[in-house]
């Protein structure tokens, strides 16, 4: 299997469009960037089937998470014997597979030299390193993430934080030399709020034969500007010729502000938070197009009763499957009365407009109109953050942010 990483165009304010491409047995799949990695729990994209996925066009990767299938080890899964594209009917889609849950992820027991501590369905077990690799050549996915230290302590020791980048370029040594050809590493990058280790470790995993890097948004801040500000120090630090992937930024704000950093892959759990919370969204970048922009809202909350006998799709002229054949008025009832097909629908509708939202992204970064949409795109759905002080804070920096 082969990947490679065209960086299409760039600028001096760190925007970049790219595209990365997978091949493997003469199926190639091509991921244009900046753009989004499906969530995935316990090997699906949760509330849909893949028949669900499938009606989602562009969607064209998942992100897979090892901890969701650890609860015994080896996991079952590894003794299937044509790797984990065909188990879990991913076989259409570049799959992506990290250690830890990327969404949701626990604070767990500390980690050691030897291995990861992961959280699962059973309790805490312990990943590691060589049976890590062990499984990623069983599974054979396209790309996966090397182990990691991740710290998820609220306030780390200088001595945690160089531990942290020490193991994990141990580990990511230890992956390099062992994965068997065509499966591609991302090297991630630790340091957690510490810049002259978040700078080290960027270098020192820049000097290996990585595919692409990983960064963590998670544990790093309250708002998206202070996250932002602290990967801006790995990110300043790293080769333009290969991708980069972070998680903890999800929702459009945050998109907007990573993708004008040079961020060019993001998670989708997000969409997956909002769908259960029963929301769907209306976000727009061109606000032109936006029926709902005078109203300030990012979602609309499906639960409220307002909705009731509202006729209207999730989205007049969205051409997701759920605005096309059903109503609000349907799924605030399907929502009432508990059905699973409430989530189905939100859920198809919420990963379709994410979809879109990316698609958006890269025509105006092409057009060389990303940095006034964006803006616009806080003007319009500012007063809708209102309702905590440090949401405030954050679009006012934002803005700051995008017209520099």
């Amino acid at each position: 299997m082969s990947l490679r990483f065209n960086l299409l165009k760039t600028s001096e304010k760190s925007l970049r469009l790219g595209k990365l491409i997978s091949i493997k047995n003469e199926q190639k799949i091509i991921l244009d960037t900046p753009n989004c990695l499906a969530y995935t729990g316990r090997g699906c994209v949760p509330h849909l089937t893949p028949d669900n996925l499938h009606n989602i066009p562009l969607v064209e990767a998942v992100n897979v998470t090892l901890e969701h299938f650890i609860d015994v080890q080896p996991p079952p899964s590894t003794q299937f014997p044509d790797g984990i594209h065909k188990f879990l009917n991913f076989e259409e889609y570049l799959v992506f597979i990290d250690v830890r849950d990327s969404g949701n992820l626990k604070p767990v027991s500390n980690n050691t030299d030897k291995y990861v501590s992961v959280y699962t369905c059973h309790g805490v077990r312990q990943v590691m390193s060589d049976s890590y690799i062990e499984y990623m050549n069983i599974y054979k996915p396209d790309v996966f993430a090397s182990l990691a230290d991740k710290i998820t302590d609220e306030v780390p020791s200088l001595k945690r934080i160089k531990k942290s980048v020490d193991r994990t370029l141990k580990w990511l040594d230890d992956a390099l030399n062992n994965v068997k050809v065509g499966i591609h590493v991302f090297g991630v990058l630790t340091g957690h709020n510490n810049r002259e280790e978040r700078i080290r470790s960027a270098q020192e995993t820049a000097k290996r034969n990585v595919s692409g890097f990983v960064l963590n948004g998670n544990f790093l801040g309250n708002t998206s500007r202070e996250r932002i500000n602290i990967l801006k120090s790995s990110l300043d630090n790293l080769p333009s010729n290969k991708p980069r992937l972070t998680y903890g930024l999800g929702a459009p704000e945050d998109i907007l502000l990573g993708v004008s950093e040079g961020i060019d892959l993001f998670d989708t759990h997000y969409a997956v938070k909002m769908t259960d919370a029963g929301h769907a969204f209306t976000f727009s970048l061109d606000v032109k197009n936006d029926l709902d922009s005078s109203k300030n809202q990012k979602t609309i909350n499906l639960w409220n009763t307002n909705f009731c006998d509202d006729t209207q799709p999730l989205l007049v002229g969205c051409q997701c499957y759920s605005c096309q054949n059903h109503t609000r008025a349907y799924i605030h009832h399907l929502l009432n009365t508990h059905e699973m097909l409430a989530s189905v629908l939100l859920m198809s509708h919420n990963l379709f407009h994410y979809t879109i939202f990316f698609k958006n992204i890269r025509e105006s970064i092409s057009q060389g109109t990303f940095f006034s949409k964006a803006e616009q795109f806080f003007k319009i759905y500012g007063d809708g953050f209102k309702q905590e002080k440090q949401e405030k804070e954050m679009i006012d920096s934002s803005t700051i942010i995008l017209k520099n």
